[in-house]
């Protein structure tokens, strides 16, 4: 979920740590970064009277210093906070309640303990499947977490690791390349495991910025924006749903290969493998630089390899790079901007109708998808769910092996060939939907906006094309949009952009205006052009009901203006709400809108007619 979002969720009182944090932040840069001081002149430079739009826009100026801030309390934390951190920043897990939370954190601790007692075995062991290699890089970082720990006991002070020698631990694991898990492992075979209190878990995660957690409704929120910048601070450098996309298409034998050097079973199955590599957060770098090849492997051959995976992938690059780093590294850049794009490549509809075909085919994909992410809730099988946790639709498809996937595009008729996934979302492409997703976009003229969401569109068309979805959302919400009547009422002078009918000779006129980057406030030009329309209807034997006039947003101007003509009837409605009011609808059990609730103001109130669905 994003933080705009978060924001928006919780209370004062609930955001009160994390804005404390950004205030602190904002009182030293400030100074440096005059869009701070411009957003907090305008509110007496008191942060908790400014909206959250702007409290996003501070926290977006401020990302870098938000991060160290964090990565001080990583250092120098004494309440397991790598432990809580990995399981805040899996996938799916940006949103949960607080038992579930605390669930996890217990099954993690009851994995850990029983790795641990594995791993104290095997490294006591003269026979064991761990390489001898391997075993003297255990040694070395088990023996040199023992001295930072032991240390304070030779001062008569409590023990601890402090934050300097944290540092030189966490050089160390990086040149010994140990995953996350491994060193996870080794430092707690050494300082003990105590399990915490989870009030005291929330409040320590609250008070760091980490979280927000709503009491009401006893839910934790970890804003994407975060997530994104704590995956920088501990190493991660893909969430697991990318670096599975990359493991799928290795072979069996690199996969065992990446496999023995981190000491997993060679007895699994090669799914199992892969979700156990991913697991223990293995670095994504060194598995395509050396891991996964041959010993011997030229510089050369690494970078054809790397060529080869990205067509694999079906991804592109902008460019590749011209060393094998440069190319993994532009991989890992391209999924994660992936990562922070809101694009989906079909519409919410589209991705409805995906888990719907997906969850009939398949008998386990709900459970599985449930355990993959680690989702609590049972009513997730939604777009707008799913979105609040960042999955996507390729998220989910690449969970699949290729097998089901080509079963599932033989019972759908889908084109097997070249890029399955890209083929299945293909299919799901509903074009008139995601041109209604942008709808705002288009009300506004936005080039801009509507390109980066993939359509393209000549700006002479953009007013039809207005023209034609506000058609489309009128339908949707069960009223009769008669093309023919609308015809027919049209003079040479006075063509009316959508009429509908209600019987009987009563019709409902509504006017569409696009206007780029402003408010619509050209109120002489539009009352001269609707009372001509209302005239023309009259004289041909027609009652006037209501005249909706429907843009991107209005001038107060031109609200008062509005209000002072009784005669009109108009009602003006927001782009922006009549998209809700629409995507509402669909949830509601009526098969029309009620004309009554578009009759009741000047500027119709959107969140009104939503409450009353």
């Amino acid at each position: 979920m994003r933080l705009l979002k978060v924001l928006n969720t919780v209370n004062q009182i609930e955001k009160s740590s994390f804005l404390k944090i950004i205030d602190n932040i904002c009182a030293k840069s400030k100074k440096t970064k005059p869009q701070i001081e411009r957003i907090l002149s305008e509110v007496d430079g008191q942060l908790k009277n400014i909206d959250n739009e702007q409290i996003v826009e501070i926290f977006n100026h401020n990302k870098n210093e938000f991060k160290e801030k964090i990565g001080e309390k990583l250092k120098f934390n004494s309440f397991q906070l790598d432990i809580l951190i990995e399981i805040l920043v899996r996938d799916g897990n940006s949103l949960m309640g607080k038992d579930w939370f605390y669930s996890l954190y217990k099954k993690d601790i009851k994995i850990l303990n029983g790795e641990i007692k594995n791993f104290v075995s095997s490294l006591s062991q003269s026979k064991t499947e761990i390489s001898v290699t391997r075993k003297r890089d255990y040694q070395i970082f088990q023996n040199c977490v023992k001295t930072a720990y032991e240390n304070d006991v030779l001062s008569n002070r409590e023990q601890t690791i402090t934050h300097d020698e944290k540092s030189v631990l966490h050089t160390l694991a990086k040149s010994l390349n140990l995953s996350n898990e491994e060193v996870k492992i080794i430092y707690y075979s050494v300082v003990p495991i105590e399990l915490l209190d989870i009030e005291c878990i929330i409040s320590n995660l609250k008070e760091s910025g980490i979280i927000f957690f709503n009491r009401k409704s006893n839910r934790i929120f970890i804003p994407d924006e975060i997530v994104w910048l704590i995956r920088e601070l501990i190493g991660i450098e893909l969430p697991n749903k990318y670096f599975r996309r990359i493991l799928k298409q290795l072979s069996t034998s690199e996969i065992n290969r990446i496999s023995r050097i981190h000491n997993i079973s060679t007895k699994l199955d090669i799914e199992n493998k892969i979700e156990e590599i991913l697991r223990q957060g293995v670095c994504v770098t060194h598995v395509l630089l050396v891991e996964c090849h041959k010993e011997g492997v030229t510089k050369s051959e690494i970078k054809n390899y790397l060529s080869k995976l990205v067509k694999a992938l079906g991804i592109e690059l902008d460019r590749y790079g011209n060393t094998a780093k440069e190319r993994i590294s532009n991989i890992i850049k391209h999924f994660k901007i992936l990562e922070m794009d809101d694009r989906l490549g079909i519409s919410y509809d589209g991705y409805d109708r995906l888990l719907s075909d997906l969850n009939r085919e398949f008998g386990t994909f709900k459970s599985n998808l449930k355990n993959e992410f680690e989702i609590i809730r049972d009513d997730f099988l939604e777009s707008s769910v799913l979105l609040d946790y960042n999955i996507k639709p390729q998220d989910i498809l690449y969970l699949f092996s290729r097998e089901e996937l080509i079963r599932f595009c033989e019972l759908n008729k889908i084109k097997k060939s070249g890029n399955i996934v890209l083929n299945i979302l293909d299919s799901y492409k509903d074009i008139e939907n995601i041109y209604l997703e942008n709808y705002e976009f288009f009300a506004r003229r936005d080039i801009n906006g509507l390109k980066d969401n993939g359509i393209e569109f000549k700006e002479v068309e953009i007013g039809v094309k207005f023209e034609d979805l506000t058609k489309k959302i009128f339908e949707e919400l069960g009223f009769d949009v008669d093309e023919d009547l609308r015809k027919k009422l049209s003079t040479r002078r006075d063509k009316m952009d959508i009429v509908v009918n209600l019987s009987n000779s009563k019709i409902i006129i509504i006017e569409c205006k696009t206007k780029k980057d402003r408010e619509y406030n050209n109120y002489s030009s539009i009352s001269r052009q609707l009372n001509s329309y209302k005239k023309s209807c009259t004289e041909q034997g027609y009652d006037i009901d209501k005249v909706l006039l429907v843009s991107a947003d209005f001038s107060d101007e031109f609200i008062s203006s509005c209000e002072d003509d009784y005669e009109l009837k108009l009602s003006l409605i927001p782009s922006s709400g009549l998209l809700k009011i629409r995507n509402a609808f669909k949830d509601s059990p009526k098969k029309q809108l009620p004309l009554g609730l578009l009759s009741r103001a000047v500027l119709i109130d959107s969140d009104r007619i939503i409450r009353n669905l």
